[in-house]
C-alpha cells in the first residue's frame, strides 16, 4: 500500500510538507520549553531575556522581507533550506551560555526564523488549490502543533536525565540544545521533495514592484501589528514569567506547552469544516479568539500555578488555534505569484512591533510582573474588534 498516496488523497496535502511541519514543531516545542530555564539558571535577568528575544525579532523582521522576495524569485522551498542551514550555528552558539556567543546565537536565530516563517507560509499557500487554502493551512498547522506537543513534553528529558545521572540540569539543557542543532540537517531532505506552484521567477525588482493595489490586505496587516506587539510584550516572555513567579523548570513548562500544542493540533483538524459551515475562515477566527481576552486578565489575579497554567492553556488554545484560518484569509486576498512578498508583509506587520514589544515586556516584568499581560489584553481587544468591523462584509458571507 502506498501510504504517502493515501495520506495525500485523504488530506489533499503533500506528505513532505506534513513531515516538514512535524519536524519544525518538535524542534520548536523543545527549544521553547528549555530556553528560559537554561538562561535563567545562568543568571540572565528578565530585561536581558527580553532584549535577547527582541533583538532576534528585529533581525527576523529584516530577513522576513528578504525571504519574501527570495520566495517569489527562487522559490519558497529553496529559501527554507537556507533558513534551516542558518539554524545550526545559532543553536550551537546559544548552547555555550557565554553572553557574547548567546547574543550572536539569538541574532542568527532571528535570521533563520525570518527566512523560515515567511517561506513556510508561502510554500503552504502554493502547495494546493486556492479553494482549499483553509484546509491546507489547517492540516499543516495541526501537524506542526502535534509535533510541538511532542517537543514540549520532551522538556522533561533533560530534567529526568539530570536527576538520573547526577548531572547539573544546566548541562543537560546545554546538551539538548547541541543535539537540536543537528536536527535541521535531516529536515532539509523532506523540504527538498515538496512540489511548489506559482513561483514567478522574475527579478527582485519585479517582485517588489508587483505588490500593489491590495488595500484590503494592508488593512488586515494593520490589525496584525497590534496583535504582534501585544503578544510579544507578554506571551513571548511567558516562559520567563512562569519561571520567576512559580519557579518552574522545563518539565512544568514543557507539560503546559505540550498540552497546548496537543489540543490545538486536534482542534485544527476540524477547523476547515467549521469555517465552511459557519460563515468562513474570518468569522470562525474571531469567534475563537475574542473569548481568550478575559482569561488572559484572569491569569494576573491568581498565585496558584495550577490555576494560572490552566487559564493560560485555554487562553492560548483559543487565541492561536485559528491562526491557519487567519493565514488562509490573508493569502486569499493576494494573487498566488505575489504571495512571497505578501507573506513577508504580513509577517513584518507582526514581527516588527513584536521586536519592540518583547523588549518592553521584559523590562516591565522587572517592574510589575502582571502589567504586560494586562496591556496585552487591551491591545487584543482593540485589534480583534477593529478587524471584525473593517471586514464585516466577509463576516456576513454564509
Amino acid at each position: 500500500m502506498d501510504i504517502t498516496g493515501v495520506v495525500e488523497k485523504r488530506s489533499g496535502v503533500q506528505v513532505p510538507l506534513l513531515l516538514l511541519a512535524l519536524a519544525s514543531g518538535v524542534s520548536w516545542g523543545l527549544i521553547w520549553s528549555i530556553l528560559a530555564p537554561f538562561l535563567r539558571g545562568l543568571g540572565y535577568s528578565g530585561a536581558e531575556y527580553g532584549a535577547l528575544g527582541g533583538s532576534a525579532v528585529v533581525i527576523s523582521a529584516l530577513f522576513t522581507m528578504i525571504s519574501g522576495v527570495l520566495s517569489d524569485v527562487i522559490g519558497a522551498k529553496r529559501t527554507i533550506i537556507i533558513g534551516l542551514l542558518v539554524k545550526v550555528p545559532s543553536l550551537l552558539l546559544i548552547a555555550t551560555g557565554e553572553r557574547s556567543y548567546v547574543v550572536a546565537g539569538f541574532i542568527l536565530n532571528g535570521v533563520s526564523q525570518g527566512l523560515l516563517w515567511t517561506a513556510e507560509t508561502t510554500l503552504v499557500s502554493r502547495s494546493g488549490v486556492d479553494e482549499r487554502l483553509h484546509y491546507t493551512f489547517s492540516y499543516v498547522g495541526a501537524v506542526h502543533m502535534l509535533g510541538g506537543a511532542v517537543g514540549s513534553f520532551m522538556g522533561w528529558v533533560p530534567v529526568l536525565a539530570s536527576r538520573a545521572y547526577g548531572v547539573d540540569v544546566i548541562e543537560a539543557y546545554r546538551a539538548t540544545l547541541q543535539i537540536l542543532a543537528i536536527a535541521p540537517l535531516a529536515v532539509i531532505l523532506a523540504a527538498s521533495r515538496i512540489r511548489e506552484l506559482g513561483v514567478s521567477g522574475g527579478s527582485v525588482i519585479d517582485a517588489i514592484r508587483g505588490f500593489r493595489g491590495l488595500g484590503a490586505f494592508y488593512k488586515l496587516a494593520f490589525f496584525n501589528v497590534l496583535i504582534g506587539f501585544g503578544a510579544a510584550m507578554s506571551i513571548h516572555n511567558i516562559d520567563y514569567y512562569f519561571t520567576v513567579k512559580f519557579k518552574t523548570t522545563s518539565a512544568e513548562l514543557g507539560s503546559v506547552f505540550g498540552l497546548q500544542q496537543l489540543f490545538m493540533g486536534l482542534i485544527m483538524i476540524r477547523l476547515p469544516r467549521l469555517a465552511d459551515r459557519f460563515g468562513g475562515p474570518l468569522r470562525v477566527y474571531l469567534a475563537l479568539t475574542l473569548p481568550s481576552i478575559p482569561l488572559l486578565v484572569a491569569m494576573t489575579f491568581t498565585h496558584s500555578y495550577i490555576i494560572a497554567s490552566s487559564l493560560y492553556l485555554v487562553r492560548s488554545i483559543l487565541m492561536n488555534v485559528a491562526n491557519p484560518l487567519f493565514n488562509a484569509f490573508a493569502m486569499s486576498l493576494v494573487p498566488v505569484e505575489k504571495r512571497g512578498v505578501a507573506s513577508a508583509f504580513i509577517s513584518l506587520s507582526w514581527t516588527i512591533p513584536a521586536g519592540g514589544g518583547r523588549a518592553v515586556g521584559g523590562y516591565l516584568l522587572d517592574i510589575d510582573i502582571e502589567l504586560p499581560l494586562r496591556l496585552t489584553a487591551l491591545l487584543y481587544a482593540a485589534s480583534l474588534s477593529g478587524m471584525g468591523y473593517v471586514f464585516k462584509d466577509s463576516l456576513n458571507k454564509s
